[in-house]
């Protein structure tokens, strides 16, 4: 496998991680009352009114959809790793590339991507705590994603090749 390969899968599993994280912190956030919805509840509420009769009406039906929901967020997430991976996984991050990276991809997703197909209202007319919440979690995707693709860099470049994963030994 190729470095360059290699940087990316890492990137892509590390954005996996991050976007893992991204639901949790959103989840807090909502519970706590900071924010009326999800990015998943927004895209079935654009879904109802783009495609009707389509909505999940069982209490099953509903859990498929929000593993379809997550499924499509870890993918998503899972793009802006690889693309991450691709572009700095070589080094270890700076607190700069996190950030820089963080506010470009809450800032291509909140201001383009989900305005454009009417998914979600653009950021500039959200409150100040959506737009907390939102950059809080797109800032925890970055660093989630950078520790890990520096972490499984590490582990593939330092780990020896056959290493011994013996239980029954012991160090002391």
């Amino acid at each position: 496998m190729t470095p360059t390969l290699r940087r990316t899968l890492h990137g892509a599993l590390g954005g996996a991680m991050g976007a893992a994280c991204m639901t949790v912190l959103r989840m807090l956030a909502h519970r706590a009352g900071l924010i009326e919805q999800m990015v998943p509840q927004a895209v079935e509420v654009w879904a109802q009114h783009t495609f009707p009769g389509r909505a999940p009406r069982s209490p099953s039906a509903r859990a498929l959809h929000h593993i379809l929901d997550q499924s499509l967020h870890i993918g998503y997430g899972m793009s802006g790793g690889a693309v991450y991976g691709l572009l700095f996984g070589q080094t270890r991050a700076s607190a700069k590339t996190v950030l820089a990276f963080g506010f470009g991809v809450w800032g291509v997703g909140s201001f383009i991507v989900l305005p454009a197909l009417k998914i979600m209202r653009p950021e500039w007319r959200a409150s100040a705590r959506e737009i907390a919440v939102n950059l809080s979690a797109h800032l925890a995707y970055a660093s989630a994603l950078a520790l890990c693709t520096d972490e499984l860099e590490q582990q593939a470049l330092l780990q020896p090749v056959g290493y011994p994963l013996s239980l029954s030994k012991t160090t002391g």
